[in-house]
């Protein structure tokens, strides 16, 4: 398993690698240099630039609704609706679109290896599970990766691994579990806090908000009303704080409490819910994981009595002086990530068993 040090500078890596020039500079909002502002307005005697800034329901809409953001999760939906249809291929174009540095990246190539599934390409679905569950990823991502893995692994027969996914899962997944279960008991724990405390841009990406990612639900830095709440409590926060330091605005100051307190308030239900979620899915895919491990055991009994004649082997498709195969060590550095080709010795064909 590895640390949390290391697998936040492999994630910044990814992230990096796909996001444009555009994006790395676009400029966001700065609670420390909005304290600057405020700090300078209290100078105005009419004191309008001082209300403006302190217009929470402006602050959020000119924050929090990245246009980058909105356009990636327009292009997600459009490639839901053609999933739903069945038209995979269409899906797929879309999927493709979206670029490795988004936050939601881990999602596209999780709804892509299902595409793959759907369109009884096992081998195509397997290559991007193995990306998903890489060691760079695996503790993060989603746990329905882990059953798109064993789920595939199991139309071709390949038994071992479907065994070898639900250690892994476990090996890998157990901690963030059992501290999400947690923390939709709790509402709050260590890792939110401390993101909390050092938090100053919004919107909040990623590669700031570190180890977190190892102890919360999936993605849940990029959930709206959270990160609202997250939004007001910092702001108000640092408000009371250069009220309080120029001895001014006593009446701003209890209004700014007061919204604190309420943000603090919605932030542990907010994600409370966020860890319920998740949790009640983390049990679904638990209860699935284990279906497929008896499906598999079964299997291997009824298989061994098949004759060798009756499995189709594949080959890999020819090398050239652009393409290079190595064996999967199951390490891969990133610029491999994404970037699978799986080949299988193939299941008996027409063979009555459970599926």
């Amino acid at each position: 398993m590895i640390s949390g040090k290391s697998f936040v500078s492999k994630l910044m890596m990814v992230t990096v690698l796909g996001v444009g020039h555009n994006a790395l500079a676009a400029e966001r909002f700065s609670v420390n240099d909005w304290g600057t502002s405020l700090e300078k307005s209290l100078s105005e005697k009419s004191g309008k630039t001082t209300l403006n800034l302190l217009n929470f329901k402006n602050l959020e809409s000119k924050t929090l609704n990245s246009s980058a953001d909105e356009k990636i999760k327009a292009k997600i939906k459009q490639a839901r609706e053609q999933f739903a249809k069945g038209q995979y291929s269409q899906a797929m174009n879309l999927y493709n679109q979206i670029p490795r540095g988004s936050d939601y990246w881990f999602q596209v190539v999780e709804e892509k290896g299902w595409a793959y599934f759907r369109m009884n390409d096992s081998e195509k679905a397997l290559a991007q599970s193995k990306t998903l569950i890489s060691p760079q990823f695996g503790e993060v991502v989603n746990a329905e990766a882990y059953f798109l893995q064993s789920l595939a692994n199991l139309k071709i027969c390949d038994y071992k691994s479907v065994f070898k996914t639900t250690q892994a899962f476990k090996e890998k997944q157990r901690d963030r579990v059992a501290s999400v279960q947690d923390l939709s008991k709790n509402g709050f724990n260590d890792s939110f806090l401390n993101v909390l405390k050092k938090v100053d841009k919004f919107p909040l990406q990623a590669n700031e908000v570190g180890e977190s990612l190892l102890k919360l639900p999936v993605l849940y830095y990029k959930d709206m009303e959270l990160q609202k709440q997250m939004l007001r409590f910092k702001v108000s926060q640092k408000g009371m704080e250069v009220l309080a330091k120029n001895n001014t605005q006593r009446t701003l100051q209890t209004e700014l409490d007061q919204v604190n307190k309420e943000a603090f308030a919605k932030m542990k239900v907010r994600l409370q819910q966020l860890a319920a979620d998740e949790t009640a899915e983390n049990k679904r895919i638990i209860g699935k994981l284990n279906l497929v491990e008896v499906e598999a055991i079964q299997r291997v009994h009824t298989d061994q009595q098949m004759a060798e004649s009756m499995f189709t082997e594949n080959e890999f498709k020819k090398t050239n002086a652009d393409l290079l195969v190595f064996k999967d060590d199951g390490r891969p550095w990133v610029d491999e990530l994404d970037k699978y080709d799986v080949v299988t010795k193939s299941c008996a064909q027409n063979v009555r068993r459970k599926m």
